[in-house]
């Protein structure tokens, strides 16, 4: 069985370098910015559901209209408060190689669109057998929903620094799903 490869993507993969370092995309804009506790992955910071410190914030608009500008006030950031998390571009990936590789095992793998106000995200999301992809935003276990290969339109454009591997989007974010299972 050929390994899954959600993007699709093939040639040399450059390996991220600063542990923490990450954008959340908000309704209000952007945050770039790094988890103060080293160590630390994006994804348990977030799901720990509690004020994540962070340090060297700069903040902006979501379509990057604008140039970031230092945000050096900004010391916590909520996870209720973040539509979409991912690492910045030298940042580690949201979802490491070997949790795909695990849940591609156990998992179904469906290709997903999520109207996620104000963002319409499409990608990939890999679900148990006993899990309804119409409900992932009903509240889970989970906060965080990770997509792989993830596309991210806002107002129609497609935000070209979304991270090629996966993103996590705000579960109780999520206002509606369109889903068909790969075959």
């Amino acid at each position: 069985m050929a390994a899954f490869n959600p993007a699709g993507a093939t040639g040399i993969v450059v390996t991220r370098k600063r542990p923490g370092h990450f954008v959340a995309l908000t309704e209000d804009g952007r945050i770039d910015a790094y988890l103060v506790q080293n160590g630390l992955k994006l994804i348990d910071a977030l799901e720990k559901r509690t004020a994540m410190s962070v340090n060297n914030a700069f903040r902006g608009p979501n379509d990057l209209s604008e140039p970031l500008r230092p945000a050096a006030s900004l010391k916590a950031i909520d996870p209720y408060d973040v539509t979409i998390a991912m690492p910045a571009e030298d940042g580690e990936p949201a979802v490491s190689d070997f949790q795909v590789d695990a849940w591609v095992k156990f998992r179904v793998v469906y290709d997903v669109v999520l109207t996620v106000p104000p963002f319409i995200i499409s990608g990939v999301t890999l679900l148990l057998a006993s899990q309804d992809p119409e409900a992932l935003s009903e509240r889970g276990s989970e906060l965080f929903l990770p997509v792989l290969g993830p596309t991210v339109e806002l107002s129609g454009v497609l935000l070209k620094d979304t991270p090629r591997d996966s993103i996590l989007v705000n579960r109780m974010r999520i206002r509606r799903v369109k889903a068909s299972m790969r075959s």
